[in-house]
């Protein structure tokens, strides 16, 4: 089995991610190496993302839609802890850049615990939240398991409610 095969296998065999620097131990080659065999699968087609846990390979486990939010930076708390409670998976946020266009930022948060992740790592590392980029006006692709839970989202959020998709 090529190693390229051996990666995938791990990742067809894997709900959470998996670092880089693990892939490399696993498979026995440098970082660099695992970077080239994961690009090698993403012109194959294989649908893998980097997040800040790791490599994954994306597998839809529900319908995704958007919705566009405006708030402050002080209401993202709140913001994905009614997004989760009401059933919903926050998979990114995608912000309109006057000079870039479209920026999207991986967010991954499923639960609380990730919620507590995400907010810490805002903190710890001082990094400014994409929606400051945009005047608070920002699109979230949610993941739910039904058009039901994707209204009870919408109502769980309607005060930072703009548009949805």
């Amino acid at each position: 089995m090529e190693k390229k095969d051996k990666i995938l296998n791990i990742l067809m065999n894997r709900d959470t991610p998996i670092k880089g620097k693990e892939l490399a131990e696993i498979i026995g080659v440098s970082r660099q190496m695992i970077i080239q065999y994961i690009s090698k699968l993403k012109t194959e087609g294989y649908n893998i993302t980097s997040t800040r846990d790791g490599y994954i390979l994306e597998r839809e486990k529900g319908i995704r839609k958007m919705i566009a939010v405006k708030h402050s930076s002080d209401e993202i708390e709140d913001e994905l802890f009614s997004i989760v409670k009401a059933g919903g998976k926050i998979l990114d946020v995608i912000v309109e850049h006057p000079i870039y266009g479209e920026i999207k930022g991986r967010i991954d948060v499923e639960n609380e615990n990730d919620i507590i992740k995400f907010l810490s790592l805002l903190k710890t590392t001082h990094a400014t939240p994409l929606l400051e980029l945009s005047n608070g006006i920002h699109i979230h692709t949610i993941e739910v398991k039904d058009d039901e839970t994707f209204e009870k989202v919408k109502n769980a959020i309607k005060k930072y409610l703009i548009l949805e998709n």
